[in-house]
C-alpha cells in the first residue's frame, strides 16, 4: 500500500490562493496553538513514567540552525482525549526518536505566502510525545499547531517570502513513548453505546471516503454476521466482523480502493481491510475508527462497560491476530476516516499534506518527511502475511 502520507502528498496540488483567504478561511475550524516551541531544559524530564522506571531522553545530534526560537513548553500537541483507560493496559513501552522535516524550494521562481500542512503526532493514552528540538529557516517564518481534537495534530508552517533558488524549512525532532495495550474487562460485560462518543460525532456525519456503508452487499452482510452473534453481545459481534474479514479478504498490495474492493474482489491490503470492518462495525450501530501509523493502519472499536463508561478497543485486521490488544509501536499520526481538505474542497481519508502559496510562475519543490529515528527494530511484524 501507499502510505497516508504518501498518499495525502499525491492529493496535495499546490495551488495559487492568495494569503488573505487562507488566513480568513483555512483553519476557522480547527483548535489553534500559536507558535508552539521545544521543552528547554527547565522542562526536560519526560512526561511519562512507568513504575518508577524513568523513560530516557534523548538529547538532538543536529547543530542548531539560525533562526531557531525555543521557550518552554510541556505539551506541543495537546488531546483532550488523551485521557488513561484504567481498562487498557500498558506495558512494554519503547522510546524512540522522530524526525518531522518540510521543505520548500523556489527553484525557478520567487514565491509568497506560503503555507504547509503535515500530519505530527500528539498524546494518546497509548502514545506519550515530547518535543525536543525545533528549527527553522528563514527568521520570519512561523510555525504553529491546529488540533482535531480526538483525531489528529497538524503541523502548520507559514513563510511570507522565498526568493528564487532559496529554500524555507521547518525539523522537529521528537521523543515517542508507545505501549503495548491489553483491553482487560470481561468482554460479556461491554454493551452497545446509545450515542456515538464525543470524539468521533463529527466523523461519523456523511459517508467517509471508501467506507461504502450504503452498499446493499455491504448491509446484507452486517445484518447476517450481527444476526448470528446478537445473542453474545457486541464484542461477539465485533469480533465476528474482524474473523469475516481475516477469513475471506487475501492481502493484496497497491493504491486505496475502498471497502467494497475488499468485499467484491476478496483481497485487500490493511487499508480495505480496516475500511470494511469500519464499515460493517457501523452498520451495526457499534462505533469504530481507523488508527493510522507511520506505513500501517488498524481499527478500533468503542464499547460501554457495566457503569456506563466507554472504551476504545483495537483490533489488527492484517497481520498478528490481535483482538482486544494491540503491540505496534509505530507512531500514531491520526485516529479517524474523514478528515476535510480545504485545498481540495472535499472529505479525505488522511489529515491533509498540503502546500499552498500566494502568486508564483512556477510551483516550488516541496518535501515531506517522517523519518522514525531508532536503536532497535520498531516497525512491528510483517503485515504482508496473516497468521
Amino acid at each position: 500500500m501507499r502510505t497516508p502520507l504518501q498518499c495525502a502528498a499525491l492529493a496535495a496540488l499546490v495551488a495559487l490562493l492568495t494569503g488573505s483567504t487562507l488566513a480568513r478561511t483555512a483553519w476557522a475550524q480547527l483548535d489553534q496553538v500559536e507558535d508552539t516551541k521545544v521543552a528547554g531544559e527547565a522542562d526536560s524530564r519526560p512526561l511519562f513514567e512507568r513504575k518508577g522506571k524513568k523513560t530516557p531522553a534523548f538529547e538532538s545530534d543536529a547543530p542548531e540552525a539560525t533562526g531557531t526560537k525555543s521557550k518552554a513548553v510541556r505539551q506541543p500537541a495537546k488531546n483532550r482525549y488523551a485521557v488513561a483507560d484504567p481498562a487498557l493496559e500498558l506495558a512494554d513501552p519503547r522510546t524512540y526518536r522522530l524526525r518531522v522535516v518540510v521543505k520548500i524550494t523556489a527553484q525557478e521562481a520567487e514565491v509568497d505566502n506560503i503555507v504547509a500542512t503535515c500530519p505530527i503526532p500528539m498524546e494518546w493514552p497509548e502514545q506519550k510525545i515530547r518535543l525536543l528540538e525545533e528549527k527553522r529557516e528563514p527568521q520570519t517564518a512561523r510555525v504553529s499547531e491546529q488540533v482535531l481534537p480526538g483525531q489528529a495534530a497538524i503541523l502548520k508552517f507559514q513563510v511570507p517570502h522565498i526568493a528564487k533558488g532559496k529554500e524555507a524549512s521547518v525539523e522537529r525532532l521528537y521523543e515517542i513513548t508507545r505501549y503495548r495495550t491489553k483491553f482487560t474487562l470481561p468482554p460479556e460485560d461491554l454493551v452497545m453505546p446509545k450515542i456515538a462518543p464525543p470524539e468521533l460525532r463529527e466523523q461519523l456525519i456523511g459517508i467517509p471516503p471508501g467506507v461504502e456503508i450504503q452498499n446493499s452487499k455491504m448491509i446484507d452482510l452486517a445484518n447476517t454476521l450481527t444476526s448470528a452473534s446478537r445473542e453474545e453481545g457486541p464484542w461477539a459481534t465485533a469480533k465476528s466482523f474482524w474473523s469475516w474479514t481475516r477469513d475471506n479478504v487475501k492481502f493484496e498490495n497497491g493504491d486505496f480502493r475502498g471497502a467494497m474492493h475488499a468485499l467484491d474482489q476478496r483481497c485487500g491490503d490493511c487499508e480495505e481491510m480496516s475500511a470494511l470492518f469500519v464499515g460493517l462495525c457501523r452498520l451495526s450501530k457499534i462505533p469504530a475508527r481507523t488508527v493510522w501509523v507511520h506505513s500501517h493502519d488498524y481499527p478500533e472499536f468503542y464499547l460501554l462497560d457495566k457503569q456506563g463508561k466507554g472504551h476504545w478497543i483495537p483490533a489488527q485486521v492484517l497481520g498478528p491476530a490481535w483482538f482486544g490488544e494491540m503491540a505496534e509501536y509505530r507512531p500514531i499520526f491520526q485516529k479517524g476516516d474523514k478528515f476535510y481538505d480545504s485545498l481540495q474542497k472535499k472529505y479525505v481519508r488522511y489529515v491533509p499534506q498540503t502546500v499552498r502559496g500566494g502568486a508564483a510562475k512556477v510551483q516550488p519543490l516541496v518535501e515531506f518527511r517522517h523519518d522514525i529515528l531508532a536503536d532497535s527494530d520498531i516497525n512491528g511484524p510483517g503485515y504482508g502475511v496473516q497468521r
